[in-house]
């Protein structure tokens, strides 16, 4: 189901161009781009150098960047304060036998996490957000003696097999086990046998579908994971009082809750999406935005869970764990963070704002609905007057996916890159001259689809 090179990727190059010459290239030697969740049929972009918002490619054309690598470029590209501490870091130590031994920056760095975040007690480094999962998940199984994990529709947790793909199946009587579909955007062949019916699959957002799961698996199931704000699946909130009845119906039934921050942690707040919402979980899982960058990850909540790993009692092995470099990029990010203190959200939120307005104004102009969608750094556009919209499926049956993906091209044609699922990611970089040529851009855009 999933694409990247092919006869598609030529459409609208310049044979003579670099980018044309890189794209035939790879063909011959990559099956694929290295990240490949969701076909692509537009040309690949090869990016040579970035400033602020703003990225350079091959040929030397500009972009203005809201993918932003998918969430880990909080500060932009080309931040001098950040990578001045990364090519010092690079001089002074590149890597720890993660088993033997230790850096100063990893306590350093947990002791911060500890400081900003409400669930972190004690911290553990990974170098990716799908190890950090699975991470969580063995802990979780470990600490309650149960086997199952709960999952909601729409919400994306990594490319391992057991967390991957599926969808709510409707049809589902007593146990609700992710249902196999070809609209699945994240189907892939190859998974192991089983590894769906490790979790159950529920709509997000409906308290009884969850309060009717514990009663009656309860005793089975060891977490329960989700995204805070639905970013993976358009950018929907949680209803008000829904975390909180979540939270209460975790402790009756003696099931942890872990919340997956890899998109909202440090780049939504400081304190991560929980702070904002005020609901505590057992276990939080961070990645992309924490090291503003580099490669990092990491689990964080309660000492007495965590306390598995002094016992020896849970096994979490790998190379680059607490990786130093990566480590001197999170402390970094994190003191940048305070150093700029709650003006620096402010100022990027405005800017957010402004751009969020100025799309639906464009919208409007047009002769286009549509609303935005998302939380501080992170928001969806959708071609739909719906709103609101809770879930990823009610997204999905009212939004113009059509017109989305028509759209998505006329900003490529403007010289701008929007992420993945309609997403716009917001740096501390943007400017106002970026706001501006943006929604002008966008504007364009739209008269054309």
């Amino acid at each position: 189901m999933q694409g990247s090179t092919g006869a598609n990727e030529s459409v609208h190059l310049d044979p003579s161009s670099e980018t044309a010459s890189l794209i035939e290239r790879a063909s011959h030697v990559m099956s694929s781009r290295q990240s490949n969740v969701r076909a692509l049929a537009e040309p690949s972009i090869f990016v040579e150098s970035g400033q602020g918002q703003r990225v350079w490619d091959v040929d030397g054309k500009e972009w203005l960047d809201f993918a932003i690598a998918m969430g880990p470029g909080i500060w932009g590209h080309g931040c001098r304060e950040y990578l001045d501490v990364i090519h010092a870091q690079l001089d002074k130590l590149l890597y720890v036998q993660s088993g033997a031994c230790q850096s100063r920056l990893e306590v350093e760095l947990a002791e911060k996490i500890v400081e900003h975040v409400p669930s972190a007690e004690h911290v553990r480094f990974h170098l990716s957000g799908s190890e950090a999962v699975q991470m969580a998940l063995r802990l979780a199984r470990a600490f309650t003696g149960k086997p199952k994990f709960v999952r909601f529709g729409g919400h994306y947790h990594g490319w391992l097999d057991n967390v991957i793909g599926g969808v709510v199946d409707p049809a589902a009587n007593d146990l609700p086990y992710a249902a196999i579909s070809d609209n699945d955007p994240f189907y892939t062949e190859g998974r192991a046998e089983h590894a769906l019916e490790e979790s159950f699959l529920i709509p997000w957002n409906d308290v009884d579908a969850l309060k009717t799961l514990l009663e009656n698996h309860g005793d089975k199931i060891a977490v329960l994971i989700m995204e805070v704000f639905n970013s993976n699946g358009g950018g929907a909130s949680p209803k008000p009082g829904y975390l909180e009845a979540v939270q209460n119906l975790c402790r009756q039934y003696g099931v942890l809750l872990c919340f997956d921050e890899i998109i909202t942690g440090f780049r939504t707040a400081i304190g991560g999406a929980q702070s904002i919402v005020g609901v505590t979980p057992d276990l939080t899982i961070f990645g992309k935005a924490i090291a503003g960058g580099m490669p990092l990850a990491a689990i964080a909540g309660r000492k007495d869970i965590f306390n598995l790993f002094k016992q020896n009692k849970v096994i979490g092995a790998g190379t680059f764990n607490a990786f130093p470099v990566s480590i001197a990029a999170g402390l970094a990010t994190i003191r940048m963070l305070e150093n700029g203190g709650t003006e620096l959200y402010v100022h990027r939120n405005q800017m957010q704002a402004k751009l969020e307005a100025g799309l639906r104004q464009a919208a409007r102009t047009t002769g286009h609905d549509l609303v935005t969608l998302g939380l501080p750094g992170n928001f969806c556009t959708h071609f739909t007057a719906k709103e609101p919209m809770w879930t990823s499926a009610e997204i999905a049956a009212n939004a113009d996916a059509g017109k989305a993906m028509r759209f998505r091209q006329g900003l490529r044609e403007q010289s701008i890159i929007q992420g993945l699922g309609s997403r716009w990611f917001v740096s501390f970089a943007l400017t106002e001259d970026d706001v501006d040529a943006t929604i002008s851009a966008a504007a364009r855009a739209m008269e054309k689809i």
